[in-house]
C-alpha cells in the first residue's frame, strides 16, 4: 500500500509504504509522480518504509524496480526512511547509479531525514 501526500507549500512528495506493494498500487503513483515533477521546480521524494513487507508478486517487484530506473534523474533529493538493514544496502546501490542525492536514514532518524529533505539539516 503507498499513501501519497504532497504538501501544497513543500516541492516534498511523501510516499508512506506499508504492507505489500501490488501492481495496483504502483500504477496508481505513476500520474502522483508525473504530477508532482511537472508542478515543482525543485522536486524532491521522501519515502518512508515503516511496515514495508515486500511485493505481491515478483511482477509487480520488476514493476517497482522499473519505476525506479524510469525516475532516475527527476528529484533532486530522495530520503528513504525504513527499518531494515536490506533497504539501506538498497539505497546505497541506488545512489551509485543515480544522479539524485539519495540518504537512507532510520525510522528512530525520521526527523533528520526530513530536515535533510528540506534542506534544514545543520
Amino acid at each position: 500500500m503507498i499513501e501519497v501526500s504532497e504538501l501544497s507549500d513543500s516541492s516534498v512528495l511523501v510516499l508512506n509504504i506499508s504492507g505489500k506493494l501490488t501492481m495496483q498500487d504502483l500504477d496508481e503513483l505513476i500520474p502522483m509522480l508525473n504530477n508532482h515533477i511537472s508542478q515543482s521546480d525543485d522536486p524532491h521524494l521522501y519515502i518512508s518504509m515503516q511496515g514495508f513487507k515486500g511485493w505481491e508478486s515478483v511482477a509487480a517487484a520488476w514493476k517497482d524496480l522499473n519505476l525506479d530506473a524510469d525516475y532516475i534523474g527527476y528529484f533532486d533529493r530522495i530520503a528513504i526512511v525504513g527499518e531494515k538493514k536490506w533497504q539501506e544496502w538498497g539505497t546505497q546501490l541506488v545512489d551509485a547509479i543515480s544522479k539524485e542525492e539519495l540518504k537512507y536514514f532510520y525510522t528512530e532518524e525520521a526527523y533528520k531525514g526530513w530536515k535533510w529533505i528540506n534542506n534544514t539539516h545543520e
